[in-house]
């Protein structure tokens, strides 16, 4: 969880953080993209100044971003004036919790969410995420009537039947 101190940082600053987190979240692995977003859900909880960049309507927005990431100093980078476009595009993301999460940023009740538990998005891997991916696959999947499909199976003597050009060849009995 965030320190009640780093509430005191200028809006300016956090959007700045924001727009370049969230911009690495767009080349990082999923656990990488998860934790950014859960990180960046927690800030906007407490920064509700920096609400703007995920609300900010259509109309306001133009073709051309005027968030300048090539700057070092977060002041002149004019985060506040642009949006977190960057949570669309990974509302679009090929792993459905990057999915969600990202639908979610910005968007939870502070006084009824509490804040995500940074630990918890610490300790994802491929694999882990992979797991839990399956597992909720499953889960559906047992839900589910499952239709009987009938098998036949005749186990075979050999590899290459006779009249196959391979028989006398590789005459491999199984």
């Amino acid at each position: 969880s965030l320190s009640p101190q780093q509430q005191k940082l200028p809006a300016y600053l956090v959007a700045a953080f924001l727009k370049k987190m969230c911009r690495c979240a767009l080349t990082c692995p999923p656990s990488g993209a998860l934790f950014v977003l859960a990180f960046s859900s927690n800030l906007l909880r407490q920064h509700k100044s920096c609400a703007c960049l995920v609300h900010r309507g259509k109309e306001e927005l133009t073709m051309e971003d005027p968030y300048n990431a090539n700057t070092s100093d977060p002041m002149e980078a004019r985060a506040l004036e642009s949006s977190l476009w960057e949570l669309s595009a990974l509302e679009k993301h090929y792993h459905p919790a990057v999915s969600a999460l990202a639908k979610a940023c910005g968007k939870e009740d502070s006084m009824t969410t509490l804040p995500y538990d940074m630990e918890d998005f610490l300790l994802h891997t491929y694999k882990s995420l992979f797991e839990e991916e399956l597992s909720q696959q499953l889960k559906k999947q047992q839900g589910k009537k499952r239709k009987a499909v009938s098998l036949t199976f005749v186990e075979p003597d050999t590899l290459f039947p006779e009249g196959d050009a391979l028989h006398d060849i590789l005459n491999v009995h199984v």
